[in-house]
């Protein structure tokens, strides 16, 4: 509820100015090392968790994070999805992408065995 009304303050108060022109290739694609099962602290294991990053517009004194979740699809930050950055880029934003774990190269396995599909919920 809290981010639904953080995302429509920040649309309402971007209306008064002006969306930069946000570019593709002023994304960073990167990793980090994401555990693969946040529910048992014993299991340390991880995988390499892909997402982008652009911090050209972003205040990092006051500026917002903007973080944009791909669904269930190899991630990628694309021409005809670049609304929400360029709101974010209009409030001072830090803009993130990052890639749902088991599609695209976000892969905590080799194989989608049904062992290895346990660790996909919503746990």
């Amino acid at each position: 509820m809290f981010l639904a009304s953080a995302m429509l303050a920040a649309i309402a108060s971007a209306s008064a100015r002006p969306y930069p022109d946000i570019q593709v290739d002023d994304f960073e694609e990167k990793t980090f090392d994401n555990l693969i099962d946040h529910m048992n602290y014993q299991d340390t294991r991880t995988y390499k968790q892909r997402y982008w990053i652009n911090d050209k517009y972003w205040n990092k004194e006051t500026g917002p994070v903007f973080i944009y979740i791909c669904g269930e699809y190899r991630c990628s930050v694309r021409e005809d999805r670049l609304f929400p950055f360029m709101v974010g880029g209009s409030q001072d934003a830090l803009l993130l992408v990052l890639e749902h774990r088991f599609y695209g190269s976000s892969q905590p396995f080799d194989d989608w065995s049904l062992d290895s599909l346990e660790y996909l919920n919503t746990e």
